[in-house]
């Protein structure tokens, strides 16, 4: 399953979510991911408050624990 498909269905992500999400677990920072994604770095702050709720989280790092996480439980 492609990943921005496995983020929309375990955490209900939209694809513009995912696709910050993606970019963050590449190791961007935020700023570095609202350019790439040609977005402001303000709506990338709010589509990260968006992700961090949606997968209980608080910040980056726990983030990426919790992604990296459910990526390995999959099947």
């Amino acid at each position: 399953m492609p990943q921005m498909a496995f983020l929309k269905d375990k955490f209900g992500l939209t694809p513009a979510e995912s696709r910050l999400v993606l970019r963050i677990m590449a190791g961007d920072s935020l700023r570095l991911s609202a350019a790439a994604l040609g977005i402001g770095y303000e709506t990338a702050r709010t589509t990260l408050k968006t992700v961090f709720r949606k997968t209980g989280t608080c910040r980056q790092a726990e983030l990426a624990i919790v992604i990296i996480g459910a990526l390995a439980a999959h099947p």
